[in-house]
């Protein structure tokens, strides 16, 4: 029987007993004193345990050319950085994970063993490969996913292939609509153009930016049709683009009226020793955000040199109640 439930019954008995005599004595008093700080304990605990059961974590995370067999590709793993990625993921301890740079479902199968987790890979074609910035290695799939525990509901699966934009290399969309504690919350899984490292994408002559603004009306559709439904939804992922940053253009249409969308994400910093602004982000539409938003956290690894980091992205991760 556990320890603090017996404290409970044994004074419970203590104060009945001592109920019996005609006098109240000093005994009677700490007898009544232990049961209502006895059951204050158990009042505390059921509220944690309350808490925990409902509490629904949603994490993203760029694993950063995850590939298998797990000596292949641009960022090849050693067996025992495997486990040491399988103990980071426990550590997320989150019902849903959004993946970017994935390559395989065998990949995936490596960490999140499908016993525990339900895992669904984006749909689009392979891409051709490339040689891995002069580093002599090939270039294995970069595709989104997710790994949701299992005993979630997945109440649906979409691609979103218009976010590719018919351009060989560029990344699919996908979503999924899970049961949350919000009721069914669709979550997009987005890893958008690289390249875009400036707060206007609209006025850069760079190419990644005007592939980025060709990716952004695609992004502001979904995001319209979602804020019309009333239904809580969240995106998510890797956004190749400073959204924290102060004067960053894109992040103010988001929070704009016309989406009311919060970046939850935005008050933490990178995690990467070279690049403190983050650009792995979580928005918040259709639910009081400002409850949730507080909740926002970075996961760092273990070893934080530059070298020895799992990947060049961190987990970002908040809390739905």
């Amino acid at each position: 029987m556990n320890t603090l439930y017996k404290a409970l019954l044994f004074t419970s008995i203590a104060a009945l007993s001592a109920g019996c005599s005609t006098h109240n004595t000093a005994s009677d008093m700490a007898n009544q004193n232990a049961l209502g700080q006895a059951g204050s304990e158990v009042m505390v605990a059921s509220e944690q345990r309350s808490h925990e059961i409902n509490a629904f974590k949603v994490a993203t995370w760029n694993m950063e050319h995850f590939a298998y067999p797990i000596n292949t590709g641009c960022r090849p793993r050693t067996s025992d950085e495997i486990a040491a990625i399988k103990a980071y993921i426990a550590g997320l301890d989150a019902s849903v994970i959004a993946l970017q740079e994935v390559a395989s479902k065998e990949a995936l199968r490596l960490v999140f063993p499908e016993r525990d987790w339900a895992l669904v890979l984006s749909a689009r074609a392979d891409s051709p490969a490339y040689e891995c910035r002069e580093s002599g290695l090939t270039s294995t799939q970069q595709k989104v996913a997710f790994a949701i525990k299992k005993g979630v509901s997945i109440l649906q699966v979409q691609q979103n292939a218009q976010l590719g934009l018919q351009k060989t290399g560029l990344r699919f969309g996908l979503v999924v609509t899970v049961e949350t504690p919000l009721g069914p919350t669709d979550i997009l899984n987005v890893h958008l153009k690289s390249g875009c490292f400036v707060d206007n994408y609209v006025t850069s002559d760079e190419s990644a930016c005007h592939t980025l603004a060709q990716q952004v009306p695609v992004l502001e559709t979904w995001l319209a049709a979602h804020q019309a439904s009333g239904f809580p939804y969240i995106v998510l992922g890797d956004f190749n683009h400073r959204l924290a940053s102060e004067n960053n253009y894109l992040a103010s249409r988001f929070a704009s009226d016309k989406y009311g969308i919060d970046i939850a994400t935005q008050a933490l910093r990178g995690c990467h020793p070279r690049y403190p602004e983050p650009i792995d982000h979580i928005l918040l539409g259709g639910m009081q955000s400002a409850l949730i938003a507080p909740s926002a956290r970075v996961y760092k690894y273990e070893n934080m040199h530059e070298e020895a980091m799992l990947s060049d992205h961190c987990a970002v991760s908040v809390v739905l109640m």
